[in-house]
Formats: C-alpha cells, sequence, structure tokens
C-alpha cells in the first residue's frame, strides 16, 4: 500500500511518519488499559490519604451497612444521655439560664459580663 489510501471520492489520502508513530503509541496505550482493566487491578496504584495510613476498601469489596447503622444507632443513644444529663441538671436547679438586662450606659449588673459589642 506504500502509505496511502484509497478514499471513496477517488482522492489519496497520505501517513506520515510522524502520524503512524502516534497512532500505534494510542493502540499500545490502549491496549495496556484494556488489558489492566481486565486484570481488574488498578494500572497505577493510588497512594493513601496523604499518608496518613488509611486503609483503602478494594472496589469489589462492598461496605458493611448493618455495621455502619448499628455505629450510628450507638452514637446517637450516646448523644441521647448526654442530653438527658444536661435536662436533668436543668431540671434539678444546679444549673439555671435566664436572661438579664444590662444596665443602662456604662454600669451593669455584678453578675453579668460585658457582651461584646458587634
Amino acid at each position: 500500500m506504500n502509505g496511502t489510501r484509497e478514499r471513496t471520492g477517488g482522492g489519496t489520502v497520505k501517513i506520515d511518519g510522524y502520524t503512524r508513530f502516534c497512532l500505534s503509541a494510542i493502540v499500545v496505550l490502549l491496549a495496556i488499559l484494556i488489558v489492566g482493566l481486565w486484570a481488574e487491578g488498578p494500572i497505577s496504584p493510588i497512594p493513601d490519604a496523604a499518608g496518613a495510613g488509611v486503609a483503602k476498601t478494594p472496589p469489589d469489596v462492598l461496605p458493611n451497612a448493618g455495621a455502619q447503622r448499628l455505629a450510628m444507632i450507638k452514637a446517637i443513644g450516646a448523644t441521647n444521655d448526654k442530653l438527658d444529663k444536661i435536662i436533668d441538671l436543668l431540671k434539678s436547679g444546679e444549673i439555671r439560664v435566664g436572661l438579664v438586662e444590662e444596665g443602662k450606659g456604662d454600669k451593669a449588673p455584678d453578675n453579668v459580663h460585658k457582651l461584646p459589642k458587634k
């Protein structure tokens, strides 16, 4: 064929050496990509998050949704326990929450800290 190809319109297209080289490189890279995907392995390994030693989950392993939900339920229970303790403190009177008017001018009651100006 000598580097020329016939078109249906009757004209010829010449392919030079550089174009052949680029097309060959593309074919080789695509073949490497296809083989890598077929082997189900990453072509280049992805490092962990900033070298922090975080273990990566392989793509074919699904996370355990049940264990995640149990952990969330335990965390919610711990938050509810803390809120119950705060409510008990408020009901017992050990902690009081109230509003106190700031004094007029520069004079404020002794138990009130000056509020920052906005």
